[in-house]
């Protein structure tokens, strides 16, 4: 080779490589824990209570969006089922089915399954999969036969000339966000060791690397101090509002909330496998104003139409707001259990607050309102417990509150009182009925089939014994005690569940 050809040659190639370093731009869309939500609603937390959200107003950005950057990806966070009565009617032979064709519509490239998507069973799950015509990826969760649950744990796509990895991720605790006959024979794999392995092999051939996980901004924090080489996490679960982008370890977190409200925006240049630059923000889904592209504006008038056939009736009225808590006792929760006391003639109620899931504000009330208010498939059961049972119950409950590990369980005809010291909780007072709780007797306990049965270790601390189911949903019970009364319903916290001073 002539050393006119080497130079001619080098030069070439020098020229190629800075071409290939030159940054360019993409941008991640992202929405997660949909929940069903597919029209407008008022937002609550603003003064206006102007109309927020929902699939048309989402079309309307999008294509802002699209057109101010011609290099984009939109990719969903998990959690778009269960919220809305459109998650139980079956469209494409499976219910749910709108969502997936709604997601399509606006341009989804990839999907993680969240903890949601099993809530109709595991069959229900596999039938989203398979009629979705972008991929619902997960690395980490396995069937009974040691396979992967979904067709596929990544995808990749390239776009602006920026190859990019993605990789779905289900959070560890799945077992205990979900019914256990739901989850049967599943395993959730060690999320930071299924990341990696998946880096090592897309790093060669991608230049930006997205793990697309239903993991909670916490998880999402500690995953990313715990893998190398990946850029962006893309996350949902924990419905965790970022304004802007988080950076943990060198990677990126991004979250847009929930209940399609807001769209995430991810500015990114890339260069040589480096992330340059960043810039990230939400855009609240503000309909007034919008133009929603038209098909999607009608796929949703055509579900509206046969939601508001069966749930626009007004069921009941409110003297004052109902305001769920996780955490806490609340009004909406009070007045549930005393109604399940009252009915089934038990000593304790008891329901998770987590599935309760929205407020109500007082007035009229719908049975739409209260479809999204409880959504969950959860049938009231009830089952016998000694007085050392409810003992160890009142120790776990304290300790859940006092520590916030997960949510704690409303309560009727039983309160109790804590000491927190130095890290050590103590239950100084719990009664039954207003007598203090006799641990020689037995008591009658209402509550769900997911507390009693699915999670009882969780929230219990002991196990139920003589389950007897009723049939009735928790939903259908609440709209036929609300239609009982024709006076506007009043509840309060009580101080149920306290801490001492």
């Amino acid at each position: 080779m002539s050393k006119m050809y080497r130079g001619v040659l080098g030069c070439l190639i020098f020229c190629a490589s800075l071409a290939l370093a030159q940054p360019r731009t993409i941008t991640i869309l992202h929405v997660n824990d949909i929940h069903g939500h597919f029209l407008p609603e008022p937002a609550v937390e603003r003064g206006d209570k102007a109309l927020v959200g929902g699939f048309p107003a989402l079309s309307h950005y999008l294509r802002v969006e699209r057109e101010r950057t011609s290099n984009s990806i939109l990719l969903d966070a998990g959690d778009f089922m269960t919220g809305n009565p459109i998650c139980d009617i079956e469209h494409r032979g499976v219910r749910g089915g709108a969502l997936v064709e709604l997601l399509e519509m606006v341009g989804c490239k990839a999907d993680v399954l969240g903890n949601h998507e099993f809530d109709l069973s595991q069959e229900n799950a596999h039938k989203l999969m398979a009629i979705s015509a972008y991929p619902i990826i997960c690395a980490n969760l396995i069937d009974s036969t040691g396979n992967l649950f979904v067709p596929a744990a990544t995808v990749i796509y390239e776009i602006g000339g920026v190859r990019i990895g993605i990789i779905g991720l289900i959070f560890e605790q799945l077992n205990y966000s979900a019914s256990r006959t739901n989850l049967k024979g599943l395993q959730v794999k060690d999320i930071a060791q299924t990341a990696q392995r998946y880096i090592d092999e897309m790093d060669p051939a991608t230049d930006l690397i997205v793990l697309l996980t239903h993991n909670g901004i916490d998880n999402d924090r500690e995953l990313a101090r715990k893998v190398r080489n990946a850029d962006v996490i893309v996350g949902g679960h924990s419905h965790t509002r970022l304004n802007e982008p988080v950076r943990e370890n060198g990677i990126l977190i991004v979250q847009a909330r929930c209940h399609l409200q807001e769209l995430g925006v991810l500015d990114l240049e890339v260069a040589g496998d480096t992330v340059y630059s960043c810039r990230g923000h939400l855009i609240p889904l503000l309909d007034e104003g919008t133009q929603p592209d038209s098909h999607v504006a009608a796929f949703c008038d055509s579900f509206k139409s046969i939601i508001d056939a069966d749930y626009a009736q007004v069921v009941g009225y409110l003297a004052a707001d109902w305001i769920s808590a996780y955490n806490e006792e609340s009004n909406v929760g009070n007045w549930i259990c005393d109604r399940l006391c009252e009915v089934f003639g038990v000593d304790v109620a008891l329901i998770n607050a987590g599935g309760i899931r929205t407020n109500i504000a007082a007035g009229p009330v719908t049975k739409l309102q209260i479809a999204e208010l409880i959504p969950f498939h959860n049938f009231i059961v009830l089952f016998s417990a000694s007085g050392t049972d409810l003992n160890k119950f009142a120790e776990n409950q304290a300790h859940t509150h006092a520590f916030q590990d997960h949510g704690t369980l409303e309560m009727s005809g039983m309160t109790m009182t804590y000491r927190r010291s130095e890290g050590e909780v103590k239950v100084t007072a719990c009664d039954v009925s207003g007598k203090p709780l006799d641990l020689k007797r037995e008591y009658r306990i209402a509550s769900i089939d997911y507390v009693a049965v699915s999670q009882y270790e969780r929230y219990l601390g002991f196990q139920p014994q003589d389950i007897q189911e009723t049939g009735q949903l928790l939903t259908d019970f609440v709209v036929a005690q609300m239609q009982k009364t024709d006076k506007p319903i009043l509840s309060r916290v009580e101080g149920r569940l306290r801490q001492s001073p």
